[in-house]
């Protein structure tokens, strides 16, 4: 697709009926959802299990061939948590697995097909139950997870650090890093006196920065007509 055809009021119908979608079937299965969440293809998201909260402007963008999955495993003597800061922003394919507690900070983005999980799911010797050996998991406040990063069991990665494409994370890193490679390696320092520009402070006022993003598609999709939306659908050309 080249550009957008569908007319201005489509696009408001749409979002607001996946606004809809995701109040009636998502908001419910999350204990806690803050104000502000947005879901590109809601219907994509996939929560199971209880204990999974969000905070304020959690942006989901998912699709059928890169769900996202938050999963939790409990018991009736173990029960497990993930728990999602402010501003998070999760991408296709990602999987959050928890069967004690998965703390993600505020401002995290994480990339195309990241996983996390707090525990190995099946013991050395005993493959046939959940393993119990399962250690927290915490990225601190702005930490961003590269494409098909895998973060193990009991790591704690620190404020603002940086995890590179397909890294295997087993320890812990520290804060104000970029670490890459299997295992994790630390290849740069950042200056922890520099001033970050983080996903907080693009959402500070997320009416305002969702009346920028209207105005913008209003001016985007203004010529665009019903007909040149199902052209567009059903009989391509290079302006499509």
């Amino acid at each position: 697709m080249r550009r957008d055809a569908r007319p201005k009021w489509l696009y408001d119908a749409q979002n607001q009926f996946w606004a809809w979608w995701a109040k009636r079937f998502l908001a419910p299965r999350f204990d806690r959802l803050g104000p502000y969440a947005k879901f590109i293809g809601a219907r994509h998201l996939h929560l199971f299990g209880a204990g999974i909260t969000a905070g304020k402007a959690l942006h989901v963008i998912a699709s059928s061939d890169a769900p996202v999955r938050l999963t939790v495993w409990a018991t009736p003597e173990k029960k497990g948590q993930i728990k999602l800061g402010d501003c998070v922003l999760l991408t296709g394919g990602t999987r959050i697995l928890a069967a004690r507690k998965i703390t993600i900070g505020d401002g995290c983005m994480l990339a195309r097909d990241a996983t996390i999980s707090d525990c190995d799911w099946h013991g050395l010797y005993d493959r046939t139950s959940i393993d119990t050996n399962a250690k927290p998991v915490e990225l601190a406040q702005n930490v961003w997870l590269g494409d098909g990063v895998f973060v193990g069991k009991g790591v704690t990665i620190g404020k603002n650090s940086i995890v590179g494409a397909r890294t295997v994370v087993t320890r812990d890193v520290p804060p104000n890093v970029v670490v890459a490679g299997n295992p994790a390696k630390i290849v740069k320092k950042l200056d922890p006196e520099a001033e970050f520009r983080t996903r907080m402070d693009l959402l500070a006022d997320p009416p305002s920065l969702d009346r920028f993003m209207d105005n913008a598609y209003a001016e985007m999709l203004h010529n665009n007509t019903l007909l040149d939306w199902v052209r567009s659908r059903i009989a391509p050309g290079k302006e499509d």
